[in-house]
């Protein structure tokens, strides 16, 4: 028998324990209250703060460039690809 692997499922013995649940440490509820309400603030900001001295034009480009990538990623899947 190969000790890296399952003998039970063939599959290496570290996926085997992702696969079972294990118990994460929980986080205090003051601390996640904290991180929430940093998040929240700095997430309000970030999107105007990101454009501001970006002018119309680059924001347009930006917005072409994400729309074709967008259509590409359309065209490949209607082609049967993954």
């Amino acid at each position: 028998m190969i000790h890296s692997m399952s003998a039970r499922t063939g599959q290496h013995a570290s996926v085997d324990r992702m696969a079972r649940k294990e118990k994460k440490p929980v986080m205090p509820n003051e601390i996640r209250r904290f991180f929430q309400e940093t998040g929240r603030q700095g997430g309000k900001l970030g999107g105007k703060l990101r454009w501001a001295g970006v002018s119309a034009d680059e924001r347009s480009a930006h917005a072409k460039k994400a729309v074709a990538a967008r259509e590409a990623k359309r065209a490949k899947r209607r082609k049967g690809a993954p």
